[in-house]
């Protein structure tokens, strides 16, 4: 009965977590360039009481004998499929392909990456959320955007990736990066991601273009969330649906503990 409540127990955990990624999924189903968590399980605790026996002169050999297995989380990974593309206004960037841009929270000590391309011109500054938005410059070095006039409606990008200003070159161009395993990227502040151990470092920053590794970007649109609704409350209600079975599982547990100590007294 132990085992029982045990093996309920642990899966009814996995799924509570599977059915909080599903919830912020869909939280964030209209948030630009968000993500969508992917959350996988496995078995585990696999029971076998005896492995079988082959067949020999004419007799029947046995199959084994066992208890089934017990399930636990496998992973959380983020989904970096491209979401729907939409409209946007004239400093808004949409990436084609695999890359991500770099803004910072902090002035340069430190650096994050998004595909969020609503841009917007803060105090001189070109940001993202609120953060810092890196470019490069004409030497190709990778420079905050920043000591901007006039504003936002005066600015847009050509297919490269260049920023205009009223028409003319600004002197920066936005700088894309990739990561050899994107899925181990960690979820940050709004809709950027760290690097991790599992994602490895980041590229060394591209120009739009230059690389099929990063793709290009697409002026005056922008990238929409990858959650498919219908699809994720579907997701939903089979998680519902399990832990609904696993907990049935622990009161019949529970009951029969229940009865034989009652006999026993």
């Amino acid at each position: 009965m132990l085992d029982m409540m045990s093996q309920a127990k642990n899966a009814i955990e996995a799924y509570n977590t599977a059915l909080r990624a599903s919830s912020s999924n869909i939280a964030n189903m209209n948030v630009t360039g968000y993500k969508r968590l992917d959350v996988s399980f496995q078995s585990v605790f696999e029971r076998v009481l005896s492995r079988g026996t082959a067949a020999y002169n004419n007799v029947g050999g046995t199959n084994p004998r066992q208890y089934g297995q017990g399930m636990a989380l496998s992973s959380v990974s983020v989904d970096f499929s491209a979401g729907e593309r939409i409209e946007g206004g004239n400093l808004d960037l949409l990436i084609q392909g695999n890359g991500l841009f770099i803004v910072s929270p902090d002035g340069g000590n430190s650096f994050l990456y998004t595909r969020a391309g609503n841009f917007e011109i803060i105090n001189g500054n070109l940001t993202s959320n609120g953060m810092q938005v890196y470019g490069l410059n004409n030497s190709g070095g990778l420079v905050p955007i920043s000591n901007l006039s006039g504003s936002s409606q005066d600015y847009s990008w050509d297919s490269e990736g260049r920023l205009l200003y009223q028409g003319n070159p600004a002197g920066y161009q936005i700088a894309l990066t990739y990561f050899s395993n994107p899925g181990g990227m960690a979820q940050a502040q709004g809709t950027t991601f760290a690097e991790t151990p599992a994602s490895g470092s980041s590229a060394s920053p591209l120009a739009p273009g230059s690389s099929s590794a990063v793709g290009t970007i697409v002026p005056k649109y922008l990238e929409q969330s990858n959650v498919f609704y219908l699809g994720e409350t579907l997701d939903a209600l089979e998680i519902q649906r399990a832990m609904s079975g696993n907990l049935t599982i622990v009161r019949m547990a529970s009951d029969m503990i229940s009865q034989f100590i009652s006999k026993l007294s």
